[in-house]
């Protein structure tokens, strides 16, 4: 620029032993020089304090609704609800059609038992005593007017009685075809109706026969009444 070579030619005759003249006046400021290149960046300034929060600003307008998304995965299984009320019966349904025909069952056990009462008290010894008041003999294998009982079914058979007895002693045996399985014996107590009784398990091969029977005339005090029963009874219960 102009006003740089004119200070470059003051250096020179300065340098020359020129005597330096007086300080002219300021000059009118020269042109604006050209633009130099561009310094490095600076260093970053300190971060400055928050400034204040801005007015609320006004609501938006609502959008227009999406479109609507793909159906979700299907979520675990709840828990089972409480139990609901009990509904009404329906109408009942058209029977079904008859189920085929079973097989045939195994046969049942034959039947043979009896039950008989003493009428009349004090009978006749050494001979079978007629008990002659039937309770139970659909079978008839029990004879009332000669007091034995004949087996039609071989098997086992529980035979039981009971007697009372009033005035003298009682002994009573069991018989099967004439010889005595077992004996019972009361001794009798003055002013006491005392009671005896008996029952064994016999196995009967078919038309074996058994009684009670009283062996001697001595102890007969075997009492019965209208009111006061001696019995004896006998069933099958098992085939052999």
């Amino acid at each position: 620029s102009l006003g740089k070579k004119v200070f470059q030619a003051l250096l020179v005759l300065k340098g020359k032993g020129e005597k330096t003249g007086t300080t002219g006046g300021s000059g009118r400021p020269g042109f604006k020089g050209e633009r130099g290149p561009t310094g490095p960046s600076g260093f970053p300034g300190i971060k400055g304090e928050r400034g204040l929060p801005g007015l609320e600003g006004k609501s938006g307008k609502p959008g227009f609704p999406g479109s609507k998304g793909h159906p979700g995965m299907a979520g675990s299984k709840g828990d089972l609800g409480p139990t609901g009320p009990t509904g009404t019966d329906g109408p009942m349904g058209p029977p079904g059609p008859p189920g085929p025909k079973g097989y045939p069952g195994e046969p049942g056990l034959p039947v043979s038992a009896f039950t008989a009462i003493l009428s009349k008290a004090y009978p006749a010894s050494a001979t079978p005593i007629q008990f002659d008041i039937i309770l139970y003999n659909k079978q008839q294998h029990y004879d009332p007017r000669s007091g034995i009982f004949t087996c039609r079914i071989p098997g086992l058979y529980y035979f039981a009685y009971h007697v009372h007895v009033k005035g003298t002693h009682v002994w009573v045996g069991l018989y099967k075809n004439g010889s005595p399985i077992m004996y019972t014996f009361d001794e009798y107590k003055k002013g006491y109706l005392d009671q005896a009784s008996g029952s064994a398990i016999v196995d009967l091969m078919e038309n074996d026969q058994v009684w009670l029977q009283l062996p001697n005339n001595d102890t007969n005090g075997l009492y019965s009444s209208e009111y006061v029963h001696s019995s004896f009874s006998g069933f099958l219960f098992a085939q052999v």
